[in-house]
């Protein structure tokens, strides 16, 4: 079995954002040193042996999760100390990764908890790692969530909202209204309305009729450009309790106007916003977003990546209490 430090980390995100999360690890944490990459994986030798809770917690938007190598060597010694190490840390479930055949035997997924992950990284190397499983609902080589959708056209933008509300988890009255930039073809609107919440959507194109269909009540689209939309164009409908923005638009394009909007939005108490990550895209912006949704009056902000997204993150801001 191979020596591990106890330095030793290794980071799961979206095969898309593996060069950002190797920025965003360099310019955080530049005496780190880059072990080894596969697909969505890196593994990295940090500066110091830190606590699970610590692993956990590290602020990075770009990973998913994150754990602690406790072993490297073939398959039938890294079988033995995953076993051992399910026991040693009570560990909920083991997690097979084979980043090789891109497959694998998926512990529970919904379970929350420390779970083992048992990595194939090569036809012959092979390593065991814990860590604390905070979204297990993700399909690991496709970016897909296995949380329940109904059949729908719409998936895609149903999941990206189930997945935001399992994350961030907004304390959302019942009758509270919801504003959504961008809302065709549906499925986000589609997964707040079967939760009992009002939509009024602003998209140029039509929804699908499957939503229409089947919520009769509870939704109204503005035929517009989303990018257009301001507080007249609300007039005599409910106060905006949330504004959601899904938009296929340069975060740059996109943000003068929505933190106008949200400004002037009285009653507006939170924003989920999926950000499009493209070659533009840097830390630096990310921070400045950040900063300006702040001005926006929106104090309180969390960031980070959902299972589901195609090439973007999502920011979640709220007003602080």
């Amino acid at each position: 079995m191979g020596k591990i430090s106890g330095k030793e980390l290794y980071f799961i995100t979206l095969q898309h954002c593996v060069g950002f999360l190797k920025e965003e690890i360099h310019n955080r944490y530049p005496s780190w040193s880059f072990k080894k990459g596969h697909h969505n994986f890196l593994t990295y030798e940090t500066d110091k042996a830190r606590s699970l809770e610590e692993v956990r917690d590290l602020p990075l938007i770009f990973k998913l999760s994150t754990g602690k190598l406790l072993g490297t060597g073939n398959l039938h010694d890294m079988e033995k100390r995953a076993l051992e190490a399910q026991e040693e840390y009570d560990a909920v479930t083991i997690h097979r990764w084979d980043l090789v055949e891109e497959d694998g035997k998926m512990g529970d997924r919904k379970t929350k908890g420390d779970v083992i992950d048992v990595i194939r990284f090569s036809d012959d190397e092979f390593a065991v790692g814990i860590r604390y499983q905070i979204r297990g609902d993700f399909a690991p080589y496709k970016g897909s969530s296995p949380i329940p959708c109904p059949d729908i056209n719409m998936k895609h933008g149903h999941q990206k909202m189930a997945e935001a509300f399992k994350h961030y988890r907004p304390h959302v009255a019942h009758d509270e209204v919801f504003l959504d930039l961008g809302c065709a073809p549906g499925g986000g609107a589609y997964y707040l309305l079967d939760k009992g919440y009002r939509v009024i959507g602003v998209d140029i194109n039509d929804v699908d009729p499957q939503l229409t269909d089947r919520f009769k009540e509870g939704f109204l689209q503005l035929k517009q450009e989303a990018a257009e939309i301001n507080v007249k164009h609300l007039k005599g409908l409910p106060p905006i309790d949330w504004v959601v923005s899904d938009l296929d638009i340069n975060s740059r394009d996109i943000l003068p106007f929505l933190s106008k909007l949200i400004s002037k939005l009285d009653d507006c108490q939170g924003l989920i916003f999926h950000i499009r990550v493209d070659d533009s895209l840097n830390l630096e912006e990310v921070e400045y977003i950040e900063q300006t949704i702040r001005d926006a009056g929106l104090g309180l902000i969390r960031k980070g990546l959902l299972p589901s997204h195609g090439k973007e993150f999502c920011l979640f801001a709220k007003k602080e209490d």
